[in-house]
């Protein structure tokens, strides 16, 4: 047995208790007095005593982990149990209504309301007060609908043994018509809290979630989580378990370990609404959201004989409106030039069809990144490097220009180097510096294929290589 059904179980134990003790002192004061009041409250007591025995027995089966004929475990004895105590509850009102009108019809019977009858009923109170407290709050705890059953029992008694005092003051007002009048008061209150308890069970049996519950989950999972949409959610009570499946759509080019990382956000997001929810989540790939750039890179996760895909660009063309793409692919150096050139004709037909609006494709075909790996490094000459610098510092926002470097590889000569500028400089302002470096190294340099400026605003320069 786990620990949360070991203090589910004390819990209900201590409703037993009790329930045994104030049967037994409502039973001897209400035969001694031969007040029907105290007498229908402690027939009320008795079942109270039975429900909290069914309590009792349904949280520690309720509570058994899921086995291979219960594969939602046995959250459901609970319902029923909760069914069955209302029943018991409906049919003790049957014969309170019985006894009082009979006695009423009689003039009201003989009705000894002494010390004795105020003192139990007032124990009787405290003790209802109390258990009902701890059985709420271990309702609300471990989400049990068999100790908020139970707590609905001896809040009801609460009511119910207040309207008794109620009869006995006006017995001793020389009214003793009232004590039936209070018993009639009693299966009142009864009858709403069994018929509000049988609703709730009903609810449960038939999987009926609680209203609104799948909406908020939705909305809480829409805003905490990086999903496109929820596009359903289902919620399935069991006792103190909920299960909850959603579908969400996600964007369709996250890798296997980000979908599980999403997966755990989801999950975490859903029992912050539902705690202890078992959740299942099911994620549908889309397209909504999703840049062209976006599109070609996840269409080129198909081809495992492509290893990567970059610099993509796209350019829509003024007379037909419809886009013109440049990408590089990096493919397996195993490759024949032949299976290389096919692999890119599937990917540019993948792109088509994922990408109806794109016309002309150009793809760069390569087997390794040059800079930074495997390229051949060197300084520039002196007499181009001032000549850079004097271009590139005629804007006075540049204040220095370093770590300039040529690559040579299989992408052609690339050109990489620092900028230092001023710190004020917004993010469309530093933009517009790096595009006009670029403008002047390639007025410089012609040979260059590829242009990367690192803009760092002065006094956050990066530290420099030894």
């Amino acid at each position: 047995m786990t620990d949360k059904a070991r203090r589910m179980s004390r819990i209900a134990l201590a409703s037993v208790v009790v329930g045994v003790a104030l049967t037994g002192m409502k039973l001897v004061v209400g035969l001694a007095t031969g007040s029907l009041g105290i007498l229908s409250e402690a027939a009320h007591s008795l079942l109270d005593l039975g429900a909290a025995l069914i309590t009792f027995f349904a949280v520690r089966a309720a509570t058994r982990p899921a086995d291979e004929q219960h594969l939602y475990g046995h959250g459901k004895i609970e319902n029923l149990s909760a069914m069955a105590e209302a029943l018991l509850l409906l049919a003790t009102c049957v014969w309170i209504v019985y006894e009082a009108v009979r006695r009423i019809a009689g003039g009201g019977g003989e009705v000894d309301a002494s010390v004795w009858s105020f003192v139990v009923m007032g124990v009787a109170l405290a003790l209802d007060v109390v258990i009902a407290r701890v059985l709420y709050a271990g309702a609300r705890k471990y989400n049990s609908q068999a100790l908020e059953a139970d707590a609905l029992h001896y809040s009801s008694d609460i009511l119910s043994s207040a309207v008794v005092i109620a009869g006995l003051v006006g017995v001793r007002l020389g009214v003793p018509i009232l004590d039936p009048l209070a018993a009639l008061g009693v299966a009142a209150l009864v009858t709403v809290a069994s018929m509000r308890l049988l609703k709730r069970t009903i609810d449960g049996l038939i999987d009926r979630a609680p209203s609104g519950l799948a909406e908020r989950i939705g909305e809480h999972v829409r805003v905490h989580c990086a999903v496109r949409a929820v596009e359903r959610v289902r919620v399935r009570p069991s006792g103190p378990a909920v299960f909850v499946d959603l579908i969400a759509a996600v964007d369709r080019s996250l890798s296997l370990e980000q979908s599980h990382a999403l997966a755990d956000c989801v999950e975490t997001e859903v029992r912050r609404v539902v705690p202890d929810a078992d959740v299942l989540v099911h994620f549908h790939p889309t397209t909504a959201g999703e840049t062209p750039v976006d599109a070609v890179r996840t269409v080129a996760r198909r081809f495992p004989e492509i290893d990567d895909v970059h610099n993509v660009r796209g350019y829509i063309d003024a007379e037909t409106g419809r886009r013109f793409l440049t990408l590089h692919v990096q493919l397996r150096p195993e490759l024949s030039l032949e299976a290389a050139h096919d692999v890119v004709d599937r990917l540019e037909a993948a792109i088509r069809t994922d990408l109806p609006e794109v016309g002309e494709i150009a793809a760069h075909l390569e087997t390794e990144c040059a800079v930074g790996d495997g390229g051949r490094r060197q300084q520039l000459p002196p007499e181009r490097l001032q000549a850079l610098a004097a271009a590139v510092r005629r804007d006075a926002r540049v204040l220095d220009l370093h770590d300039v470097a040529l690559h040579t590889g299989s992408l052609g000569v690339v050109l990489t180097c620092h900028l230092l500028t001023r710190p004020d400089l917004s993010l469309d302002e530093a933009h517009e510096v790096t595009t006009g470096v670029e403008r002047c190294a390639r007025e410089v340099l012609p040979e260059v294929s590829e242009v990367v400026v690192h803009a760092e605003p002065a006094g956050h320069e990066a530290p420099r290589p030894a």
